[in-house]
């Protein structure tokens, strides 16, 4: 796969993600799909069959799961690789900059502090790209909320859960 970036946000914080790239002088297309959006830079190159060779980017926005927990939002660049396309290419290293003016709240780098481990449940913390916080999302963190990978299925949003309820922490349905 291409080039993925990991962030924590609120529900309604995360647009931002989306307006980041709604201004874009480039204007990508903007098609809805079932957790987000998907960009496609048609001045890039035309869309293929296959994602890894067309110039578009997906965002996966967090939805609120079981009343407590909050899915991670993911960016993904799919073109693999994405120097493919030099200038969606430029557009990831923004985005990466962009995002990185936000804390990093979770790394597999060998010298990361991992101070904020103890709310990243389920799957959150298998994936290799680091996590930031927007600031609503840090906010939630720093009030401990909870966070989950966007692909945790419902076993694994259940055992979350049971651990959780363990901990004391009530509102685990829906």
């Amino acid at each position: 796969m291409g080039t993925t970036y990991r962030f924590l946000a609120t529900v309604d914080e995360a647009s931002s993600v989306l307006d980041w790239f709604r201004l874009l002088p480039e204007e990508p297309v903007e098609s809805a799909h079932d957790a987000g959006v998907l960009f496609h830079f048609r001045e890039f190159g035309p869309l293929d069959s296959d994602a890894k060779t067309s110039p578009l980017v997906s965002v996966f926005m967090p939805l609120r799961k079981r009343s407590v927990l909050t899915t991670i939002g993911e960016v993904h660049f799919l073109a693999t690789p994405v120097s493919t396309f030099p200038a969606l290419n430029r557009i990831n290293k923004r985005f990466r900059d962009w995002l990185k003016e936000n804390p990093c709240v979770y790394s597999h780098r060998p010298d990361f502090e991992h101070a904020w481990d103890y709310f990243l449940e389920g799957s959150a913390k298998n994936w290799d790209s680091d996590i930031f916080a927007l600031p609503a999302g840090m906010a939630a963190l720093k009030d401990g909320s909870y966070f989950v990978a966007a692909d945790d299925n419902e076993v694994q949003l259940d055992r979350v859960c049971r651990a959780l309820e363990l901990r004391g922490i009530e509102g685990l349905s829906g």
